[in-house]
């Protein structure tokens, strides 16, 4: 019988065994596996992957119309030859007379102060500036000065330029509050300086060349021997402020067409070349938006950039695209794609037209990458393309020219074969634009039974903050307001000289261009309509917005916007108003108050009759 001794001295080596193991690190293993011929030890056969029917193959072959030989080879190397240059002027709104005079130079694009297209196009400044965009630059300023040492200035600057909380507008519509307008103007008022204010001050100091000749009265006291400090300050804080939103450049916006109209231009070796767009309504601007003309012409650029030649040589890549088929023997397409479920009738020609592209000549099809400028137009003037037999062939452009033709990415028409044909644009715009809440909406849409188009204020600037307010809710509640007199009596019915509509409903009606001319056109003309309350007299509703005014800084009591008729389709019209903000190309930010056109949501009816008889208390 074995000592009970020996069995713990067996117990304490297997436990040390234990933690040996428990501390000791696994080293990691690998095998390989490597191929063995069995014969003479070539392993040619094994990757071959030869198939025991041949005939099976063949027939395949056949299927796949494999076995009609095609002498022709696949493209190995693609040559672009032309030249590029920057577009160099700009003229906001259709040219004229004197477009050379009134167009601007562009700066090239990666430079300081270059702007995005868009921006240039539709940027407006409004008569006066949104509260919260007067806040930021006043707490800018104060944030500057204090930084530097000068609270004394903040202050001072803060007490002569204050944020009244009193309505900007100097005749303010009772039936249009602006709660939170107003309480921010409050939350403001004393403490902030106006941003806005502090610029108008500064103007009578401008010296010509970006700089101030003093400084006004209340901060040149306050900064007492530290004033040329402070006018340093001032200065580059004048700078930012008056960068932060861009200015527009001329007037692009067309009140009449309800779209914008500008031109730009680039000069080639062969002569200028200029993009006219006379239809753009906003959002992101393309090469389809506009036609290449050569003429008007817009000028010669004060520091023109020469055009650059293009010669690029690339190896042309097969087309691909989703649910394409496969183009191998042994490959199958995904389960996700079903080319058997494609539904065609005898006249869906263009279906048709896709699907034979995409099963038979799709493999056929390549593409040559080309590496343009940023904003500027291209002249290509030939494509070489060399196959893999050695053949060399001359690309002609995408286009038939006879009628009524054809043309891909041609930015004149179809007919067309000079050489502006072959100018390719790119645009200088951005591709993707941070848009904020409207500042101001308004719809336009037809009313059959009143025979009228109404053009309906959705949003307006608020009267205390320029920021936007709901109208139709506040419209509501005044206009649809109406009493009955006091002595009726025992009467039955109450005669009703017009039924009420909104207030933010304005009404256009059709009038001929030119009075007393019958072959003139139609055009829709802004009426203000007439407003009834009890125990007032009468008055005149006008819009509170710019949108309705044939300019910003028109009265709307005397303005009367014209609007060519076939504008206000039977869809209808939306146009917006709106903070709009983007990077440019030298990575830095770029902020403008835009305009943007879209498609309605179909006509509207607003009650209005007139001469009707209804019970009393009746609407």
């Amino acid at each position: 019988m074995p000592d009970r001794r020996d069995w713990s001295v067996q117990a304490a080596a297997a436990a040390a065994d234990l933690r040996l193991w428990a501390t000791v690190p696994v080293i990691p293993t690998w095998s390989r596996l490597e191929p063995l011929p069995l014969t003479t030890g070539d392993l040619t056969p094994g990757v071959q992957a030869l198939v025991a029917d041949p005939l099976w193959m063949l027939g395949r072959q056949w299927q796949f119309d494999e076995l009609r030989g095609e002498d022709a080879g696949s493209p190995v190397k693609a040559t672009v030859r032309g030249e590029t240059v920057p577009f160099a002027r700009f003229h906001a709104g259709l040219p004229g007379g004197h477009a050379a005079a009134a167009a601007v130079d562009l700066e090239p694009p990666g430079t300081p102060g270059a702007l995005p297209l868009e921006a240039r196009v539709e940027a407006e400044i409004p008569a006066v500036l949104p509260l919260r965009l007067r806040t930021q630059t006043g707490l800018h300023l104060m944030r500057l000065l204090r930084a530097a040492g000068h609270a004394s200035v903040a202050a001072a600057a803060a007490a002569a330029y204050p944020i009244h909380a009193e309505p900007i507008h100097a005749e303010p519509s009772p039936d249009v509050s602006d709660p939170a307008g107003e309480a921010r103007a409050r939350l403001a008022a004393g403490r902030v300086p106006d941003g806005s204010a502090v610029l108008d001050a500064l103007e009578a100091f401008d010296d010509g060349a970006g700089g101030l000749t003093g400084l006004p009265d209340r901060l040149a006291s306050a900064a007492g021997p530290d004033g040329e400090a402070v006018r340093e300050i001032v200065i580059r804080w004048r700078v930012w402020a008056g960068g932060l939103l861009v200015a527009p450049t001329g007037e692009s916006w067309n009140p009449r067409r309800l779209e914008h109209a500008f031109a730009a231009q680039a000069p080639l070796s062969d002569g200028p070349v200029t993009l006219l767009v006379e239809e753009y309504t906003g959002g992101t601007l393309d090469w389809f938006h506009g036609d290449l003309t050569a003429a008007p012409d817009l000028g010669t650029a004060a520091a023109p950039t020469p055009p650059a030649p293009v010669a690029d040589t690339t190896l042309p890549a097969p087309v691909r695209f989703a649910g394409m088929p496969a183009d191998r023997l042994f490959a199958f397409e995904d389960s996700a794609v079903y080319l058997g479920g494609l539904q065609a009738s005898r006249t869906d020609l263009a279906r048709l037209a896709v699907v034979e592209f995409a099963l038979a000549y799709s493999v056929d099809w390549f593409h040559v990458p080309l590496i343009l400028p940023y904003g500027s137009a291209t002249r290509i003037d030939d494509v070489r393309v060399v196959d893999t037999f050695g053949v060399t062939a001359d690309l002609g452009p995408a286009r038939e020219a006879t009628s009524p033709g054809w043309a891909a990415f041609q930015s004149t028409p179809v007919g067309d074969t000079t050489r502006l044909a072959d100018v390719f644009v790119l645009a200088p715009t951005v591709p993707r634009v941070l848009q904020g809440l409207p500042l101001e909406e308004v719809a336009f849409f037809r009313d059959e039974m009143a025979n009228l188009v109404w053009g309906v204020e959705r949003v307006v600037p608020g009267h205390s903050s320029g920021e936007p307010v709901p109208r139709a809710g506040q419209a509501a509640r005044v206009s649809l307001l109406q009493s009955d007199p006091d002595d009726l009596g025992d009467a039955q019915i109450v005669y009703r000289l017009m039924t009420p509509v909104p207030d933010n409903w304005m009404p256009f009606v059709a009038v001929r261009e030119r009075q007393g001319d019958p072959t003139a056109h139609h055009v829709l003309e802004r009426r203000p309509m007439l407003r009834y309350r009890a125990d007032e007299p009468a008055d005149l509703v006008n819009p509170l917005g710019t949108v309705l005014l044939t300019s910003s800084g028109a009265d709307p009591a005397t303005d009367r916007l014209l609007i060519a008729e076939e504008e206000v389709p039977r869809e209808g019209v939306t146009i917006t108003r709106a903070f709009q903000q983007a990077r440019t190309e030298g990575g830095g930010t770029v902020l403008w108050i835009g305009r943007h056109v879209r498609t309605g949501q179909g006509e509207g009816a607003s009650g209005l009759r007139f001469d009707t008889a209804v019970p009393p208390g009746a609407v």
